[in-house]
């Protein structure tokens, strides 16, 4: 499985600049090792030997099984909040595997993307920052099971793969729709993240401050924040990882 320079770039609908690798440690470390911030610039490889997750954790990133990609773009032309564009980008990884695919993509908060109750793709959004600590551009790194048929046991029960997409259309389909979404100037993409969110109406639980809680989901805030009700009480969760319980 190759990524194509000139297959990609004739999917585009804006100006990207293509750095493609056949491995590469992480996508988003060599964006942060270019550091560019004179427009929009991706990276992507069908392998990772160090991909990494939110929270510290590994992505799994076998050799040619999968798409691993990384958009970089400057701060003054996107929306810079980093919980915002990790849910713009779940809801344009949605939308281009609809495109491509019969599968049925659906969001966990915030960063997953799973299809038939499995996770198919995760994404790590970070900002770049000059010697000022003002941010310079944001990386938006994604990857994506496409035909990944064995996991590591610690998350073979809960991961999945997307299917025989075509990687080279999908790279694009997802930057394309990124970079539409980013630019707007509203949070219009809340109510499509809301709709594709399996979280609401569940009940999930998380930890705050070392304490175990159970919630009901109801509702995304316009910063991307998942509102919680406990004992009657609404409390929005900004950060933190969350488990659905199962339904009886």
């Amino acid at each position: 499985m190759l990524l194509q320079n000139e297959t990609i770039r004739a999917h585009l609908t804006s100006p990207v600049a293509l750095h493609l690798y056949d491995s590469i440690d992480s996508t988003n470390n060599e964006a942060k090792r270019q550091a560019l911030t004179d427009g929009a610039h991706l990276y992507a490889s069908t392998h990772q030997t160090a991909g990494r997750g939110r929270r510290g954790h590994d992505f799994y990133s076998p050799k040619d099984t999968g798409l691993y990609m990384t958009l970089s773009l400057p701060v003054d032309r996107v929306e810079a909040d980093i919980q915002k564009l990790t849910c713009i980008a779940a809801v344009a990884v949605c939308e281009a595997i609809t495109s491509l695919s019969p599968g049925k993509p659906l969001i966990k908060w915030v960063n997953d993307v799973y299809i038939d109750g499995k996770k198919v793709a995760g994404i790590l959004t970070e900002l770049l920052t000059d010697e000022h600590n003002r941010p310079t551009a944001a990386i938006v790194g994604i990857g994506l099971n496409l035909t990944t048929a064995h996991f590591p046991e610690a998350f073979a029960k809960t991961a999945g793969a997307i299917g025989d997409i075509e990687p080279n259309a999908l790279c694009a389909a997802i930057v394309n729709r990124l970079v539409a979404l980013s630019r707007r100037k509203d949070n219009s993409f809340i109510e499509i993240y809301k709709t594709l969110n399996f979280c609401l109406g569940r009940t999930v639980t998380y930890v705050k401050d070392g304490v175990t809680h159970s919630a009901k989901a109801v509702d995304i805030a316009d910063d991307g924040g998942l509102v919680v009700e406990e004992n009657s009480v609404c409390t929005t969760l900004n950060s933190g990882e969350i488990s659905i319980t199962p339904q009886r």
